[in-house]
């Protein structure tokens, strides 16, 4: 830092918008090491000193001009001048590339934001994100035009955020007893836009509002000491400047990269719809009143930018007697098609259709006819489906005995049917369709502390990753793992600082639970049941970066390590905090209905001793004395769009591909993983015709010859590792993840139904929650069969037969079992679907890149368009 640099007379530096802002060595040092790093120079006591240099040089004009202060300009001339004269040709040259680079990038992200000049936050997002932010989250006036910066935007939403801990404060919060109910009071916030403020920060008429509704909640609860006028007072009056250190904390999150709430909260926060959550989960009762009810919920919710999550085992199977009409029931999957078909009406905050997540029970009259409801995709595109596998199906499996399906109205067996032909029938159709997931009943409900009061958990969201009781919303986000590598004391490479990682855990964690209070419910009734359990999902991305940087492949052991420290740190320090804010703020509703008194966590690891790397004893003990605010802390979401902004790799996947490739119709242009081309630059080996070969090879490096092998390890992608592998990285996560988590399980196209069904009793086995596999290329080439050439005929009737024969597999011991499966031919299947909620599109319909399936979602690796983002 410059106050420790004897080199050092310069305390400012002029940035080209003219500001003056602080000088210090180790910028000047940062960029020399990555330009050295690229030449394979990886020496970080080289660039130390010739930015020592830089510093003399500039200091000479010091002695001669007093108060001189440095341009960038001109320090980057120095800093050439440098390398020239200390004979570090080759390093220059990169250092002049990457400045010619980064000044064309400036003028191309100034013309994305529709800006003259770019600020210190626009210079930290690439410029991907920058498009991602433009085109669908900053602000816009009725002209579509951007009215609003990634900066302006980052502070509506911490300002918004940290609205909820004024009323924590002690001079407002009565947390113990009750306060007296003050009078409800009439305010207009547009009234008021701007003419309050959290110290240098305006609230805007919707952070007013947001504010209001949180008093009102308080005083209703009777938390609140004062008055709302009283409380407007000392807003006026700056007794609430204290917190903008907070809405700083929160704004670093941001703007450093290093965390990324999910995407409703930074669209509507400070904004006019207000809502943070992602998804919900609805009730369905085997009524009509009921049904219908549920449908203006979910119509409620599609409105205000939700997804929706239903169990339908409740409803009666088709054909079923009701009496109150004397006719039969239609079952519970024509009831999806209503669904189905609102959902289209209905976009998501007017941008989009919604999303869902259809479940039935394994024991439901109809799960074999629910299990092929989407073959080819043909049906229900606005649905993902999966099926809740309860326990005794496990046990008739493994006895080989008759599995009985049980009417929910009479809960009386209505057919016995052979427990491996239905697990056959469903690995076969994730194998053609990519569809149903499975959620294993046992597994999420084994440790979900709720059980007692609240009775088992039997829906998720529309991705399957947030385990949730009926009116429960998804309040999401996640930590960005590769902004904490960094380079060592020795610079020869990188290390995880594991000291920033928990510290930026305990600021989401705050950040989290504050979005629970601030959060606008679509419906009361999901209000009141989020405020009881209190559940909020952090997450990670970027781990497939971080692996790169840290040299560990994601298929070895001490990549598996990495993952499994990496979340159990995760959740560790959010359940400190947690302890911290329930003690400050009050524990969550249901503590004491929950097994916390008991000892128990939601999630096996805090169990395994050996593979433990905290005190989780103590914490234990600490959560019984003082409680916990949150029942779950942490899930692994989707993070397509909000890891597009943070520049990083999706959730926990392996990356997809190491470079894409889009056409338009001046040529085309790659899409090169950052971390896979400073690789390539250090090793001297980037160039276009490398960059096509990986193209050509499915975006692996794998068979690429000039590719040493010990990279080749390192720089793996999701198809090049072994579904074993992908599964066993999964288990490992799962064991320190309260909820579940959003993966895609990738297969190779040659894989077999045989390979699913062995990927989901592995899975089972390891103590997975739930599990979704995609079969490479199973969606959008499927074979049209009607109307094909000779060819796809012959093809289509192949299949046919395969399909045949795994579904007539029985065990021996089994013969004689009724299988209540009469197997069709595949109809005319598309290759080019709408790609909503799974169904597969090749092409995205918003820059009609090649859609990749990752993180139980179709999406774009350019643009981030998604059903789950």
């Amino acid at each position: 830092m410059s106050g420790k640099n004897n080199y050092n007379p310069f305390h400012k530096v002029k940035k080209r918008d003219g500001q003056i802002v602080s000088f210090t060595t180790e910028k000047i040092a940062n960029a020399i090491f990555k330009a050295a790093e690229e030449t394979g120079k990886m020496d970080y006591i080289f660039a130390k000193a010739m930015a020592d240099e830089v510093v003399k040089r500039l200091a000479r004009k010091l002695k001669i001009q007093k108060a001189y202060i440095p341009t960038i300009e001109e320090i980057q001339d120095t800093v050439e001048q440098v390398l020239i004269d200390k004979d570090q040709l080759k390093v220059a040259k990169t250092y002049m590339m990457y400045r010619q680079k980064r000044s064309e990038i400036r003028k191309e992200k100034a013309q994305i934001l529709n800006k003259e000049d770019i600020d210190e936050v626009d210079k930290k997002f690439d410029v991907n994100a920058l498009r991602v932010l433009t085109s669908r989250y900053l602000r816009k006036d009725n002209f579509g035009k951007i009215v609003e910066s990634p900066k302006e935007l980052f502070t509506r939403v911490a300002v918004h955020t940290t609205l909820p801990s004024l009323f924590y404060d002690e001079a407002v919060y009565q947390k113990n007893g009750r306060a007296t109910e003050h009078r409800m009071e009439e305010f207009s916030p547009e009234k008021f836009d701007g003419k309050y403020k959290i110290g240098n920060y305006p609230l805007n008429q919707y952070h007013l509002e947001g504010m209001k509704r949180l008093y009102d909640r308080f005083n209703k609860e009777q938390k609140i000491k004062i008055s709302w006028q009283k409380f407007l007072e000392k807003l006026k009056d700056g007794y609430f400047d204290k917190y903008a250190v907070e809405v700083e904390q929160f704004y670093n999150l941001m703007a450093s990269r290093k965390f990324m709430p999910n995407t409703p909260a930074l669209a509507n926060f400070g904004n006019v719809f207000g809502m943070g959550s992602a998804c919900f989960v609805l009730d369905i009762n085997d009524s009509i009143e009921d049904i219908m009810d549920t449908l203006k919920s979910a119509s409620r919710i599609f409105k205000s930018g939700g997804g929706v999550g239903y169990n339908f085992s409740r409803l009666r199977p088709e054909g079923d007697f009701v009496k109150s009409t004397g006719g039969y029931s239609s079952g519970p999957i024509s009831f999806m098609s209503l669904y189905d078909r609102m959902t289209d009406v209905i976009k998501q905050g007017g941008i989009r259709r919604g999303a869902n997540m259809g479940i039935l029970n394994s024991n439901h009259p109809d799960v074999e006819a629910f299990v092929k409801c989407k073959t080819g995709n043909q049906a229900l595109k606005n649905f993902n489906i999966s099926i809740l596998i309860l326990p005794e199906f496990w046990e008739c499996l493994k006895d080989n005995k008759p599995y009985p399906l049980i009417n929910p109205r009479s809960k009386q067996v209505v057919k016995y049917i052979d427990p491996k032909s239905l697990l056959n029938l469903i690995a076969y159709q994730a194998w053609e369709s990519a569809e149903p997931g499975v959620i294993f009943h046992d597994r999420i409900n084994e440790y979900n502390p709720l059980t007692k009061v609240l009775g088992p958990i039997t829906c998720t969201n529309p991705c399957g990753e947030v385990l949730l009781y009926p009116y429960e919303s998804c309040n999401l986000g996640s930590l960005n793992l590769w902004s904490f590598v960094k380079p060592n004391h020795r610079h020869d490479h990188r290390v995880f600082d594991w000291e920033e990682y928990g510290k930026t855990v305990e600021t989401a964690t705050r950040f989290m639970d504050n979005v629970i209070d601030i959060n606008k419910y679509p419906l009361p009734e999901i209000a009141d049941m989020s405020l009881k359990t209190r559940k909020m999902g952090l997450g990670v991305m970027g781990l497939a970066d971080t692996l790169f940087e840290l040299s560990l492949p994601y298929n070895s052991k001490e990549g598996l390590k990495f993952m499994e420290k990496s979340l159990e740190a995760l959740n560790y320090y959010s359940k400190v905090i947690s302890v911290k804010m329930s003690q400050e703020r009050g524990k969550f509703p249901l503590f004491d209905q929950s097994f916390y008194p008991e000892g128990k966590l939601p999630f096996s690891g805090y169990k395994d001793k050996k593979s433990s790397s905290f005190d989780w004893k103590s914490l234990i003990i600490k959560i019984k004395k003082n409680g916990l605010r949150n029942s779950f802390t942490t899930v692994m979401a989707p993070t397509g769009s909000i890891s597009m902004i943070a520049g990083c790799s999706s959730g926990i996947e392996p990356n997809y591909s190491l470079v894409f490739e889009k056409n338009v119709a001046v040529g085309s242009f790659y899409y090169v993983n950052p971390v896979f081309e400073r690789v390539l630059f250090r090793h001297g080996l980037f160039d276009d015709q490398l960059l096509r070969k990986v193209i050509d090879n499915n975006g692996s490096v794998q068979k690429i010859s000039r590719i040493p092998e010990k990279l080749k390890q390192v720089l793996i992608t999701s198809m090049d590792i072994e579904v074993e592998d992908h599964i066993k990285a999964l288990g490992a996560m799962q064991k320190w993840t309260d909820s579940s988590i959003s993966k895609t399980n990738n297969l190779p196209v040659s894989a077999t139904p045989e390979d699913i069904k062995k990927v989901y009793l592995l899975a089972y086995k390891l103590g997975c929650k739930d599990v979704t596999v995609y079969r490479d290329k199973s969606i959008q080439n499927q074979v049209l069969v009607a109307g094909g050439n000779k060819r796809d005929k012959a093809v289509g009737k192949k299949r046919k037969n395969r399909k045949e024969e795994f579904l007539a597999k029985k065990d021996e011991k089994a013969e004689g079992f009724s299988v209540y499966y009469q197997p069709n031919v595949i109809e005319v299947l598309s290759s080019q679907m709408n790609g909503q909620n799974g169904s597969a599109s090749k092409f995205c319909p918003s820059c009609h890149t090649e859609l990749v399936n990752q993180e139980k979602c179709h999406s774009c690796p350019v643009c981030g368009w998604g059903m789950c983002s």
